[in-house]
């Protein structure tokens, strides 16, 4: 799962989950890394034990510190920047293009096309599976609307920034 992180000026952290092994019934470990333009700069394993209710996490298996109960965070802040949360897509309007126009962020291939023109999407929906750095990525709508045109098809491969679909 690809969470991205982006801050008001648009400049983004994008954080992959990669992979995750459940060890025991109280015991589930999460590999992760850290993207920057298409360059991977960052791995690390993080360990989640559930005891007596509660949860703990560690790197290291050996120190535990206790989570606090959240929901799912919509806003990340950051020593002196506020990120927006996004898991498993980016809305296309915090890219170069327009809110409507969904762009490839980095370079992919097109596996499957869950739509076609005409088509009246609501945001949130998965318009396309995008295949990039071996992980199969959700491409969702920003906004609801109807589908104007399709500029890809099925096993297209596509460069960074190219125009994929608009939704009017």
């Amino acid at each position: 799962m690809r969470t991205y992180l982006v801050d008001q000026d648009k400049n983004e952290v994008v954080i992959d989950l990669t992979k995750t092994i459940k060890r025991d019934s109280n015991l589930v470990e999460f590999h992760f890394q850290a993207v920057e333009e298409n360059e991977i700069v960052d791995r690390s394993i993080v360990y989640i034990r559930k005891l007596a209710g509660a949860f703990f996490y560690s790197e290291d298996q050996k120190s535990w510190r206790k989570l606090a109960r959240q929901k799912l965070p919509k806003k990340f802040l950051n020593v002196d920047r506020i990120f927006g949360v996004y898991r498993g897509y980016k809305p296309s309007g915090l890219t170069d293009g327009a809110e409507g126009e969904l762009k490839t962020a980095m370079p992919g291939k097109v596996i499957k096309l869950n739509v076609k023109e005409g088509d009246t999407v609501n945001q949130g929906d998965t318009l396309l599976i995008l295949e990039a750095m071996k992980m199969e990525n959700e491409i969702k709508a920003s906004i609801s609307g109807t589908i104007k045109s399709i500029m890809v098809e099925e096993g297209q491969a596509l460069e960074s920034g190219v125009l994929m679909i608009e939704i009017e």
